[in-house]
């Protein structure tokens, strides 16, 4: 038959010109693929391989693809720009010191905040067996056969470059359609509108806690966050009984502290002279080194007059000063004797702030006592964790009273009235930023609201009220003066600013080539801040230390996120090995590391190393969550890596392992002196314990029910331990039954969700984030 066509002659068939997306197994199996490597489905179904077919022909015929042994070249030529910036200056950074070669390492050797990782550590190899989930996930799943790990593991590369020749084919598809709808890619906003999925905040009770909270790092340990539920939650239990003690003797101690409200009379509580002298004398050379709150000849001259006169000058300089006086008290001694006085000193800040009528305290002395009480709240833990509410009250007011305008754009001024006024907004704008990072929330302000221009590089004596005073000449930036640290720091806003921004805004983009674009940036500018200061031999540890806390925090926020994905794409091993090295030189800031190869912690001897010691036993909020967040960050990857050697994969170590073990004993001899300075939560202190626990059990290839009695144990250890250190703090013997007849106040609600050691915290896995 002439006229019928053959159908099966294989000739007739026609050629499938688009390339197989999906894997191998799914397509034999003839199930959906998310095209991931590995997808979730061999994922699921445990299977060994996952592979793709490779791509014979790239719709690229005017460019050669890259070497296969050239990771660079492969990210320039796909796209990956971002990454290669990020890198880019890593590996011609200097070290970290590693520990055991130098007795007494410095520090602050390095400028760059993302030093180099080949010296000290390195991460474990993201293999794609993994799930995308956190590295405790609550999971024990089988070990896979040597044979089929050796077989996947021999050909990562090539895998890889074919998944990108197949990305690159699906978005030159997806352009091609998209054009014949007359429409544009870029233009239309539709590349950046798909981004990764990770957790943005968690839920607990009555707050919201974005992304840069540090709680969301505590969120990833899901398998000892369900051991300590059940632990928690047995009333017949040891542990449930002592935690509710804890608990109970918590808030009596605060009940004690807080003064009754109709029993607040200022000036009641004012030191003696020689004490008063060493709490002014602490503060000004801490905080008021940093962030620029008064002007220190007007202050001192107002302060020699008040003991000469005390009568003679008004309430507002007596608050000015006990609030001064507040913050001095932190570092002041080990154990925090005067923090009683220093809540007391606040309330009664709180007190003239509300009476008579708080329209008469929006003076530059009010600005000037809000922000003090924003520190204190933070020194002597007075809900350190409602800050972010304050600092949006305080810029409202600030605005209000025109501070986000120049004084040249207002009514004419003295030099010193208009140098107030900008060195005031930026500690104003500071303080936004930090309460943001630590409540998880976007920031009050923006840059467009504000044209006030830096404050003059000149000192405070340069600076008098008078009309007849010329306007100062600004000195250079090589040359150091009062305002040199606060201006240093503030050329970093606006960077700092956009990534808090970004982050904590909930309709914002999770575009992963953009967190490497703002990394970039973010390591550029810190590595010239640390420059600029370290280039000063005035400048104090105190204050190097101090800084970079407060700036090295938000790659947390930028990439702890993302770190779980690591586990299932190598492309996001950058944020893991970021996280490490940030906790490390945290940890090493905040004498947490050891410094030498018998475990020896850099204890502090200079009087600015004391100062920073004393500020993270004896403060709260950030000064508090940053080292207990690094530690968090250290402990994830070290499961990470005993995950991989229970997966039979080679790793190289991080370091040494008894280093490890040092870290947290450094961290359980610190959070153990944060209960002796007045500390009332015993969840800082018991995190540790449960952490080396963890590593214990994978150590000893333990069960889970003896993984779950080794968890009983040592954490009932703990728990004994904080409620012998509450009884003491406490100073007498405290039965049960008198808890019902107090009258608690307790204001603090920072890290204190509930009386079990997690609380109320669902620890399941949100749907769809992993």
């Amino acid at each position: 038959m002439d006229g019928v066509t053959d159908l099966t002659d294989p000739s007739r068939h026609k050629k499938r010109r688009r390339p197989a997306l999906a894997c191998e197994q799914c397509r034999r199996r003839k199930v959906r693929c998310d095209r991931r490597l590995p997808c979730s489905t061999c994922v699921r179904t445990n299977h060994a391989d996952c592979t793709y077919v490779p791509l014979q022909k790239i719709a690229t015929p005017d460019r050669g693809f890259p070497k296969q042994d050239d990771p660079v070249s492969v990210a320039k030529e796909f796209g990956l720009v971002a990454l290669h910036e990020a890198t880019s200056g890593v590996s011609e950074l200097p070290a970290i010191p590693t520990p055991g070669h130098s007795a007494r390492s410095d520090p602050w050797v390095n400028d760059d905040p993302v030093p180099q990782t080949a010296g000290h550590f390195s991460i474990a190899d993201s293999s794609p067996d993994d799930h995308s989930g956190p590295a405790d996930f609550g999971l024990w799943q089988p070990v896979r056969p040597v044979s089929s790990l050796a077989a996947r593991e021999s050909r990562p590369k090539d895998a890889l470059l074919d998944r990108i020749r197949q990305l690159e084919q699906q978005v030159a598809d997806l352009k091609g359609q998209y054009k014949h709808t007359g429409g544009n890619l870029l233009e239309d906003g539709l590349v950046p509108s798909v981004g990764l999925k990770y957790s943005r905040g968690s839920v607990s009770k009555t707050r919201f806690f974005g992304q840069s909270h540090w709680m969301n790092s505590a969120d990833m340990l899901y398998r000892l966050g369900n051991i300590a539920r059940k632990l928690e939650t047995d009333e017949t239990s040891q542990i449930c009984h002592d935690l509710r003690t804890c608990k109970n003797l918590g808030r009596l101690i605060k009940s004690r502290r807080t003064p009754k409200f109709n029993s607040i009379t200022i000036g009641e509580n004012v030191p003696t002279r020689e004490l008063a002298d060493t709490l002014i004398d602490c503060y000004l050379r801490t905080f008021e080194s940093i962030h620029r709150i008064l002007h220190i000849p007007s202050f001192k001259a107002d302060y020699e007059q008040y003991w000469k006169t005390p009568t003679e000058l008004p309430d507002h300089f007596l608050i000015l000063m006990q609030l001064c006086m507040a913050i001095g008290a932190t570092f002041h001694d080990e154990l925090f004797t005067l923090r009683t006085q220093a809540i007391h000193w606040f309330w009664e800040g709180m007190v003239w702030l509300l009476t008579p009528c708080e329209k008469s305290r929006m003076t530059i002395v009010g600005l000037q006592i809000r922000c003090l009480l924003h520190y204190v709240r933070q020194t002597a833990n007075i809900g350190s964790d409602l800050t972010w509410i304050g600092a949006s009250s305080l810029v409202s007011t600030a605005m209000y009273m025109g501070l986000h305008r120049d004084p040249k754009n207002l009514v004419k001024m003295t030099p010193y009235r208009a140098e107030m006024r900008r060195r005031l907004w930026v500690t104003i704008l500071e303080i936004c930023l930090q309460s943001s990072l630590d409540a998880g929330g976007p920031p009050s302000i923006s840059i467009p609201d504000y044209d006030t221009e830096m404050p003059a590089n000149v000192d405070d004596e340069c600076l008098v009220d008078s009309t007849d005073m010329p306007y100062p000449r600004p000195k250079p930036d090589s040359s150091f003066t009062q305002m040199t640290i606060p201006l240093a720091l503030f050329r970093t806003f606006p960077t700092r600013l956009a990534i808090a921004k970004r982050v904590n805004d909930l309709r914002s983009d999770t575009i992963y080539e953009e967190t490497l674009r703002q990394s970039g940036e973010l390591r550029k500018t810190l590595q010239s801040l640390m420059k600029e200061l370290k280039a000063h031999p005035e400048t104090s540890s105190f204050q190097l230390r101090f800084v970079q806390l407060a700036t090295h925090r938000l790659f947390f926020a930028l990439h702890h996120p993302i770190t779980p994905l690591a586990k299932s794409n190598p492309l996001y091993s950058y944020s893991r090995m970021i996280c490490m090295e940030i906790a490390l030189r945290i940890c090493q800031s905040a004498y947490l590391l050891p410094e030498n190869s018998n475990g020896a912690i850099n204890i502090p001897a200079q009087q600015s190393e004391i100062d920073f010691r004393r500020l993270t036993v004896n403060g709260s909020g950030s000064f508090r969550s940053v080292p207990i967040q690094s530690a968090l960050v250290i402990g994830l990857e070290i499961i990470n890596q005993k995950e991989a050697e229970t997966r039979n994969r080679p790793t190289m170590p991080l370091m040494i392992e008894p280093e490890f073990h040092r870290i947290f004993e450094s961290y359980a001899d610190w959070s153990r002196s944060r209960i002796r300075s007045g500390e009332t939560n015993c969840k800082g202190h018991s995190i540790g314990v449960l952490l080396q626990a963890h590593f214990d059990a994978f150590d000893s290839d333990l069960t889970e029910d003896e993984t779950e009695k080794l968890f009983e144990r040592s954490c009932s250890e703990r728990v004994t331990e904080c409620l012998g250190l509450l009884r003491e703090l406490a100073g007498i013997t405290v039965h049960e039954e008198s808890f019902d007849e107090l009258e608690f106040h307790d204001t603090d609600m920072d890290f204190d969700f509930g009386a079990g050691l997690f609380g109320a915290w669902e620890w399941d896995p949100m749907d769809g984030v992993f």
